[in-house]
């Protein structure tokens, strides 16, 4: 599974993304590289060299990024964070998720991961455990160990918005009751596949309740608070060329982004397999 785009393509991109953080921190009274209050949701696709798909990032990048996120002492597991930003407390946090459940994962991610005792969130399409490039049984059921929670992404990686009420019933509570026969946990988060504003839908979020998750995340940038909902939580993505404004994007230079998710979301990049 990869994203192919062409090189004008990402380029243009890699700097618009790279002026609006920038332009989004300026005047900030030197706060451009402190944290934004309220839980910011990072979410990684694959830790790999690959040139042609903006969605990886280098695993030099990928270190860096991740003792940045270990430094500020913000990082905490989902579930837990979600629990405290309930409550109230709007404290600064920092939640790592990994979406697809590709094989460098556990190569190239997890290693780092482990040794800044990092906690993530894995989202995976049950369906695709297994192909070829992805992780398998063994795999998934090891990576708890470190304090790897498992998600789902749906049961085959299609997006709910764009199929029949009873499919998307079906796909949203299958993909759970797979997860948790085969690994012997609770699954309770799930990442929208694709996660545009098309690809879910309040009839989506209501499958949701019924299976009994009590996340889910969307790709719409910005941080989250008290009072956003938490079957449309939003994420911060991070891709191939972020490195240069990875501190500003921890301290929500890419916030307003969301505006292009929210407007421009038939000319975003998809996946193809």
């Amino acid at each position: 599974m990869s994203v192919r785009s062409s090189s004008a393509k990402r380029f243009l991109k890699r700097w618009a993304r790279r002026l609006f953080a920038l332009g989004s921190t300026i005047g900030r009274s030197g706060r451009e590289t402190s944290l934004t209050p309220g839980l910011r949701i990072l979410t990684y696709h694959r830790v790999t060299e690959d040139p042609a798909d903006p969605f990886t990032v280098r695993p030099s990048d990928f270190r860096v990024q991740m003792e940045r996120v270990a430094a500020t002492g913000a990082s905490m597991p989902l579930e837990e964070a979600l629990l405290e930003l309930g409550q109230g407390d709007a404290s600064s946090r920092i939640v790592l998720t990994f979406d697809d459940g590709t094989g460098d994962f556990l190569t190239d991610a997890l290693p780092v991961l482990g040794r800044l005792r990092l906690p993530a969130t894995l989202y995976v399409s049950p369906a695709r455990v297994g192909e070829q490039g992805f992780l398998n049984w063994d795999d998934l059921q090891a990576i708890q160990d470190p304090g790897i929670r498992i998600g789902s992404h749906g049961l085959d990686h299609r997006s709910l918005g764009r199929m029949s009420p009873s499919e998307a019933g079906f796909q949203v509570s299958e993909s759970k009751r797979i997860l948790e026969d085969r690994l012997g946990i609770s699954v309770n988060s799930l990442a929208y596949p694709f996660g545009t504003i098309r690809d879910y839908s309040e009839g989506v979020k209501a499958d949701l309740k019924r299976a009994g998750y009590r996340s889910a995340c969307t790709s719409v940038n910005g941080v989250n608070s008290k009072s956003s909902d938490l079957l449309e939580l939003s994420r911060t993505k991070i891709e191939q060329a972020d490195g240069p404004i990875f501190k500003r994007i921890l301290s929500g230079g890419l916030d307003g982004w969301a505006l292009v998710d929210r407007n421009l979301a038939a000319f975003q990049n998809r996946y193809v397999s």
